[in-house]
Formats: C-alpha cells, sequence, structure tokens
C-alpha cells in the first residue's frame, strides 16, 4: 500500500478511535450497509493482510471453498495446508470453530502461525447459519411458535439445536474425507464441540475448548431434578459491557467486590445456586427468542453505526485505522446476514447464559479423547468452571487427560487478544514447535 504516512503503520491510539468514531458518521455508515452483502468481498479483504493469501506462499497453499453438504446447503471453509515434510508422524487436520454469531476470519490474527507447523492442515470453518454458510431456516423458528412457547424448551430441542450444528459439520467432515481431526471451538463453538466429539467419538483426535459456554451446572440444568430452594440473585443479569474491552483486552467493567472477571462462579462442584435476574427487556428477548442481530438488520443504516461502537473497541489491534474498517466492514456484513444459527442461542442457553444441558452433566464419564481448556486472564466466561470441569475429566476411569490453561492479558476472544501467546500453548498441547 502506497502513501502511509509513519503514523499509519502502528496501531490506533484510544485517542484516535475516539476521533474515528466521530468521523464514522451516517454517510459512512450508509456506505457500509448498502456494501453489506459484498461478505464475500469484506471476507477476502479481511484475509488479504495474511501475507501469504491469496496465492499462498513457498511453505503453504491456501484457499477458500464452499463445501457441498447436501439438500442446496454449503460450509464455508478457508483452508490452509502446509507443504513441509514433517519430521515425524505427525501431519495432522485442524478444524477451528467460530463462537456465537462469529465467522472464520476472527481466526485471522492466529492462521499464519497455526500454518507454520510443518505438514498441517488447518480447516477454519462457518458454521451452519453462520458466516458466509448457507442459512436455512432454522428449526422451530417463527413468531407464532416463539410467542406459543414463551420459552419453554425442552431437552430433545436442545438436542435437535445442537445437531443443526453437528450434524452438518459431520457432513462437511465427510465430503473433505477426514478420518480423525483436532478439533478447536470457541465460546458457543467450543460447546458445539464438546457435543460433536460426544457424538461422533471416533473423528476427534483431540478436543481444544477455547473459552466454550455452557459448563457450569445451575436450575436450569434440564438433566436433573431441582428444589424450589434455588434463590435468585439480587444483581441484575448478565453485564454486556464484559464482551466491551479495551485494547488489552482487559473488561472496562470495574467491580471492587468481585476477585474474579468471571460472570458466574460456580462451587467446587461447579454449581450455580444464585441464578442472576435479567432486566426485562433481556429476559423478553429470551423468552420470545430476538436475535439481537435481527435488531441490528432493523435498524437499517444506522446498524453500521451501533456496531461500530463495538467494533472499533474490539479491533483496536489493528495496525492501523485502515484495517480497524476492515474488522469493521467484515463483521457487520456477517452480523447482518439472514436470521439462522443465530436463533439457537436460547434453545441451548437459559437466561443468564447458563446451558439448559451443560457440559458438567455429560462429558467428564464420556469424552473419549484428549481435551485442551484455555481461558484468558479477564475473561468473563467461568474460568472456574472450566477447572472443575478439567479435574472431573482427570478423575474418570480411562486414559483421556484433561489440561487447562489461562491466556495472559485476554478477555473471552483470547486468540484475538494474544494470538502469539495461545497459538504458543496450542502448539504445546499438540506437542509440536511453532
Amino acid at each position: 500500500m502506497t502513501g502511509q504516512t509513519q503514523s499509519d503503520l502502528r496501531p490506533p491510539t484510544d485517542i484516535e478511535i475516539e476521533e474515528l468514531k466521530k468521523i464514522y458518521g451516517w454517510k459512512k455508515a450508509f456506505k457500509t450497509w448498502w456494501s453489506r452483502a459484498d461478505a464475500k468481498e469484506n471476507e477476502k479483504k479481511l484475509l488479504s493482510t495474511l501475507e501469504f493469501f491469496p496465492g499462498g506462499d513457498s511453505i503453504r497453499n491456501c484457499e477458500l471453498l464452499d463445501v457441498d453438504i447436501g439438500n442446496k446447503q454449503h460450509i464455508h471453509e478457508f483452508s490452509i495446508q502446509n507443504i513441509e515434510s514433517c519430521s515425524r508422524d505427525y501431519c495432522k487436520d485442524l478444524v477451528m470453530v467460530h463462537g456465537y454469531g462469529a465467522a472464520l476470519g476472527l481466526f485471522v490474527r492466529n492462521f499464519d502461525g497455526l500454518s507454520r507447523i510443518p505438514g498441517i492442515n488447518l480447516h477454519a470453518l462457518d458454521m451452519l447459519g453462520c458466516g458466509l454458510s448457507s442459512r436455512p431456516r432454522f428449526p422451530g423458528t417463527g413468531l407464532i411458535s416463539s410467542v406459543i412457547k414463551r420459552g419453554r424448551v425442552t431437552k430433545e430441542e436442545v438436542y435437535e439445536a445442537e445437531n443443526f450444528f453437528i450434524d452438518s459439520l459431520e457432513k462437511w467432515r465427510q465430503q473433505r474425507k477426514l478420518d480423525k481431526f483436532v478439533l478447536v471451538g470457541h465460546s458457543l463453538g467450543g460447546y458445539l464441540s464438546c457435543c460433536y466429539a460426544l457424538k461422533f467419538p471416533e473423528r476427534v483426535e483431540k478436543l481444544v475448548l477455547v473459552s466454550p459456554v455452557g459448563v457450569e451446572k445451575s436450575v436450569f440444568d434440564l438433566t436433573k431434578e431441582h428444589t424450589p430452594s434455588h434463590n435468585n440473585a439480587s444483581e441484575l443479569g448478565p453485564d454486556l459491557s464484559k464482551e466491551v474491552t479495551n485494547s488489552s483486552g482487559r473488561p472496562t467493567t470495574d467491580d471492587p467486590v468481585k476477585t474474579s472477571s468471571s460472570f458466574h462462579v460456580p462451587d467446587e462442584a461447579g454449581n450455580v445456586e444464585r441464578v442472576p435476574n435479567m432486566p426485562w427487556i433481556f429476559s423478553s428477548m429470551w423468552t420470545y427468542n430476538i436475535s439481537p442481530f435481527g435488531l441490528l438488520r432493523s435498524a437499517g443504516p444506522a446498524g453500521p453505526l451501533l456496531s461500530s461502537r463495538w467494533s472499533f473497541r474490539r479491533f483496536s489491534f489493528a495496525e492501523n485505522t485502515e484495517q480497524l474498517l476492515t474488522f469493521h466492514e467484515y463483521c457487520y456484513s456477517i452480523f447482518s446476514g439472514s436470521g439462522s444459527g443465530e436463533y439457537a442461542l436460547t434453545r441451548i442457553l437459559a437466561p443468564g447464559v447458563l446451558a439448559r444441558v451443560p457440559l458438567l452433566s455429560r462429558v467428564p464419564e464420556n469424552l473419549k479423547c484428549d481435551s485442551f481448556w484455555m481461558y484468558g486472564s479477564h475473561d468473563w466466561m467461568s474460568k472456574e468452571a472450566g477447572s472443575v470441569i478439567v479435574r472431573q475429566i482427570n478423575k474418570t476411569k480411562g486414559s483421556v487427560k484433561a489440561d487447562y490453561s489461562v491466556v495472559s492479558d485476554a478477555g473471552h476472544h483470547l486468540y484475538l487478544d494474544n494470538p502469539e501467546e495461545f497459538n504458543q500453548k496450542l502448539a504445546k498441547f499438540l506437542k509440536v514447535d511453532l
């Protein structure tokens, strides 16, 4: 890129981000809104921040794929193949799955480092109903069904929601003719990766859970009987500001009482006894399965303005303001896509971001592969619940082991906040060198 000044070659400062918010007005927002259908071009622009995209380099080939999984549906994939010879029997397929409402492009800071592992085949996916994959109608959605059900969800409906994703992942695996692979999943993608490993244990060689949601048990656990003695906490529901981070990945909220950044701190058995109340607007959205991305779509040209307040802060690590805008436009084009997989959230999770069929109730005795549970040092997801499930897995009879680690100077999106340490810890778990 020509014409860059010295200030263009460093990350934007907090002052520059505030200035960018001021100059990113209606005209620029309208342009972003108008071009939202160019999601593929926005993805290519984001991936072009990688030195080896699109043509590859001396050690890597890469390509974007739409893998046909039948029924006129496809899974979108960014494939990177390291063509160096392996010094030992390692050559592995590594599949990366994003979190709620996200897409494969958010792993862009990890692609270069991980794809330097000799012989590795990296597969970053947009899950069905997300990103640039097909977006079929999600089971059981619609205004009438939402009004009738009013938030009442059965265990069978939870499994139906999970299968929407994991069965399509299995169809993708079949089409790509992979026998076994390492599966890496973030947040909701981590939860779903666990579900896939339970349903198709013969296909997962190792499992990496990156700040997974849905670990801890609570009164919402549909696999258990509960007593009326459960109390509600006096605090209001999930503090959404915990997802709004500064450039270091630290939550912006300041709580002098809490000693942990985790929203839920369960007891030693992984139980959350005090279920938080939610503000009525959030509980109503949860009850009627109203997606936050649906509200963003309804905002029209104001949508990019609303989402920019998040993305300008979330991606403040960008090398320059142009790259920051690239992240923003990519995310908005993904967020504003037609509603599909996003409607799984209120089926799988109850109000307060607590699982209806939590991982602690089904994973420890049934997981058939080694696993690695990673959290950010300032993560709002429950690091404590992760520590509990690792202990319980390691106490079970069998040969599988679970490891646990915390990435420093990182929040919930630890792979974005500290990609170097994240990649190093992942490589160490895989027993390879970067």
